[in-house]
């Protein structure tokens, strides 16, 4: 279907762009009920004990449903306009209920790019209009699907008002990537690149699955569609997303492209980045290689951060960042805990492992002097497994992430940015705008005053809302000077809001 621009004139002489999505957008809401119905069906057959008739009767209900379902998302289609006004874009939806929707694009945080399967099949493109706001975070506030070339065109002309200057797409096209990603590095990224706890929960559902197949009491599809949940799709996820992973700057706008099968394109402004995140999970710290995260608001991502840099090398996403976020790098000199931190910081630490090693203890009087060993041997294993997990594993496990937190933590400020180094297994650090603090305060436990230190919690507008950030134990006179420099640049004039629009 040719989905040109109907243009309207007005009487200051702009004419604006009318638009409705691609008759596709039916046969894509189309698809994706159906695979939700199918896995339905699926439930409900099994959960029937395989009955025919049962199965007939959700066939029949689901197809009814379907077919309901499919004539909402052709009036929806038919319904829904898209007007490109000379300062704003209105969404008109004229269907149950009537819509309308006014984005200003001096509000706008970026247009992002994303084609799909079946995009590519038909030679369409999905523009992604997101506000540069906390609320609706993860969502896009508008989604319009044309063909390649008119989207190509329409995206230079928004991008182009909401940044004030030429977006011209095919300079962008041109850029040579500021880092080398190599596919591999994409696999490794997908594999290495995941929280440590994240990685735990898979190990764990995948062990479930493991015992329950030897002793054979059932769960073992349960255990594993908690594994593949868990770990196995946030792997594949994470390489089909950043296959072909690529990222340039040009003047103040960075572009990051990247899929395999879904191609992703986000562009936006540096003065739109809050923060800027260098993390680096247990599994890939042993490998001496870390990721770059940026955080902006509006960019409408459930992945969460947009990531500037899969796993590489330190000093590659070091150099890397330099390069493409010099305003918030700089280096640090010795900023770790100091020494009156270390008793704060591992005195609950010590009460958690005695309560881990009473618990342990106790179930091993009870086993032997009330109960008794069990006769089966799978049984006694999995009991001499928790008596180790309960006395020795967990506190060991507790006492030296106290000692590592103690050894990584760090905490340093520069004229215009801040940094909070946390973590212990993992380590994480976070490079924060002072302008950008929204709410900074300092608190102190009992343990914790008695050795004048505490710590500091920060809040700033993220892509999935506000974020909190809190660093690790430091002097409070030191972490209280993060909002007294806040409130000054406020009170002198260095913080100018206009600067960040």
């Amino acid at each position: 279907m040719d989905n040109d621009p109907i243009q309207v004139q007005t009487e200051g002489g702009f004419e604006p762009l009318v638009y409705k999505n691609h008759v596709t957008t039916i046969l894509q809401n189309i698809i994706s009920m159906l695979i939700g119905l199918g896995f339905m069906a699926l439930v409900m057959y099994t959960s029937s004990g395989n009955s025919l008739e049962m199965g007939r009767f959700g066939l029949c209900l689901i197809g009814a449903v379907a077919v309901m379902m499919s004539l909402v998302y052709v009036r929806i289609w038919m319904k829904t306009t898209y007007t490109f006004n000379e300062t704003e874009l209105t969404v008109f939806k004229d269907t149950v209920f009537k819509n309308l929707t006014n984005i200003q694009y001096s509000k706008m945080a970026s247009v992002n790019v994303r084609r799909t399967v079946l995009n590519h099949i038909f030679g369409t493109t999905t523009l992604l209009f997101n506000i540069n706001s906390s609320i609706n975070a993860v969502k896009a506030e508008a989604t319009l699907t044309l063909k390649t070339a008119d989207a190509d065109v329409l995206r230079e002309w928004v991008s182009g008002r909401i940044l004030s200057k030429p977006m011209p797409l095919v300079d962008d096209r041109q850029q040579e990537t500021l880092v080398e990603v190599r596919n591999i590095d994409v696999i490794l990224h997908g594999f290495f690149g995941q929280p440590t706890t994240s990685s735990l929960v898979g190990l764990a559902s995948l062990g479930y699955s493991i015992l329950t197949m030897f002793t054979g009491s059932g769960g073992l599809v349960m255990a594993l569609i908690l594994f593949g949940v868990s770990s196995v799709l946030p792997w594949i996820r994470t390489i089909l997303r950043y296959y072909n992973y690529r990222i340039y700057r040009v003047g103040d706008t960075i572009t990051v492209e990247s899929g395999l099968l879904n191609v992703y394109r986000s562009s936006f402004n540096t003065k739109k980045v809050n923060s800027i995140r260098v993390r680096e999970p247990l599994l890939a710290r042993l490998m001496g290689k870390s990721l770059l995260e940026a955080e902006v608001v509006g960019l409408a991502d459930s992945e969460g951060m947009p990531l500037l840099c899969p796993l590489k090398s330190k000093a590659v996403v070091r150099k890397l960042a330099n390069e493409i976020v010099p305003e918030f790098i700089f280096d640090c000199e010795n900023g770790n805990q100091p020494k009156e931190s270390f008793i704060p910081t591992m005195g609950i630490r010590v009460l958690a492992s005695v309560i881990s090693m009473i618990m342990g203890l106790s179930l091993l009087a009870y086993v032997m002097f009330v109960v008794g060993e069990p006769a089966n041997p799978i049984l006694r294993y999995i009991l001499y497994a928790a008596y180790a997990i309960l006395i020795i594993v967990i506190p060991a496990i507790i006492i030296v992430h106290g000692l590592l937190a103690q050894k990584n933590r760090e905490f340093a400020m520069s004229s215009e940015t801040f940094l909070f180094v946390t973590g212990a297994y993992d380590r994480q650090t976070d490079y924060m705008r002072y302008d950008k603090v929204q709410i900074a305060s300092v608190t102190a436990g009992i343990l914790q005053r008695r050795f004048g230190v505490g710590r500091c919690t920060v809040n700033i507008m993220s892509s999935k809302g506000v974020m909190s950030l809190t660093s690790g134990i430091f002097r409070k006179d030191e972490l209280e000077a993060v909002g007294q420099e806040v409130i000054a640049r406020i009170r002198d004039g260095r913080y100018d809001y206009r600067r960040y629009q």
